[in-house]
């Protein structure tokens, strides 16, 4: 038996170099953030290359509830949980449904996978998914004066109320996103307070130190964006027009004004259109005299 020992180590050590390595590529797949209401499917990807599968499980915050075992019978099987509703019909192998997820269900979600024996190695991956409230309304924006001069300044607040999590905030000038990084524009870090039951509100305030380069044909559009991950966005917009005084205006003023004031010539000669005057009546005497024709 004494020479059979390394044979058997060697095996051994084969067997646990192949197992250790049977799992691979594991990645779990969950969506960043839903909307409260919708379904939602998580998926478990592996490589067991020439090793059975022995069972996958999935997790919420540390509490199991689903698992796919090939050996049994059925080979899968959900837990009953709080706010938890697995769709068995959809789900299988590697992927898992939940029907009409609530904000409730925010948290971790961990997926643990096992080849099978004899040493059922496995892996866990862990993603982190937000079940987000909507907002039924758009944002909306506040500004006191619609007209600027150039060069004085402009401040506005925009608000998003209703939803959980709070709305980002962005700002846009002439559909070009600014950020609080230049001595023209400052913009208040966004606020969140509470709104009606516990969702949250957002409101952010920009102010703008008016340039030339801020106005197009006299005219700048501010937007604010209202937007909860990939899932939601909305905006509103206004219009600030360029009140500065404008030179064409002098100077046609001016022009109006000099119209009205008297021609002054010399003394000795008369305007040209009293010298046109008297050559038509000299003319017309003539004409009278010889019979003009």
């Amino acid at each position: 038996m004494s020479h059979l020992r390394p044979q058997l180590l060697l095996l051994g050590l084969f067997l646990l170099s192949k197992e250790s390595s049977s799992l691979k590529s594991m990645v779990i797949k969950v969506p960043e953030a839903v909307r409260a209401g919708d379904s939602v499917t998580l998926s478990c990807q592996y490589d067991l290359e020439d090793v059975a599968l022995y069972s996958i499980k999935w997790y919420w915050n540390e509490e199991e509830f689903y698992r796919y075992i090939p050996k049994d019978l059925p080979p899968y099987k959900s837990f009953p949980m709080r706010f938890i509703n697995v769709d068995l019909s959809t789900s299988g192998e590697q992927n898992v449904t939940l029907r009409h997820v609530q904000r409730q269900l925010t948290g971790d979600y961990k997926c643990e996978v096992s080849s099978d024996g004899p040493l059922f190695h496995t892996e866990i991956r862990v993603a982190h998914l937000i079940v987000a409230d909507l907002p039924l309304d758009d944002p909306v924006l506040n500004i006191r004066d619609t007209k600027v001069e150039v060069g004085k300044p402009i401040r506005l607040e925009c608000t998003q109320s209703g939803s959980h999590p709070a709305a980002n905030i962005s700002w846009f000038i002439n559909n070009k996103q600014v950020s609080d990084n230049s001595d023209f524009i400052s913009i208040q870090a966004t606020e969140v307070g509470r709104d009606e039951g516990d969702l949250q509100s957002a409101r952010s305030r920009i102010s703008i130190l008016t340039n030339k380069s801020h106005f197009n044909q006299s005219a700048m559009t501010i937007r604010c964006e209202a937007s909860i991950y990939k899932i939601w966005k909305r905006s509103v917009e206004s219009t600030i027009r360029d009140d500065s005084p404008k030179l064409a205006q002098v100077l046609g003023s001016t022009l109006s004004q000099s119209q009205k004031d008297p021609i002054l010539e010399p003394a000795n000669s008369a305007p040209w259109t009293t010298r046109h005057a008297h050559w038509t009546v000299l003319l017309g005497l003539v004409c009278a005299t010889v019979a003009c024709r």
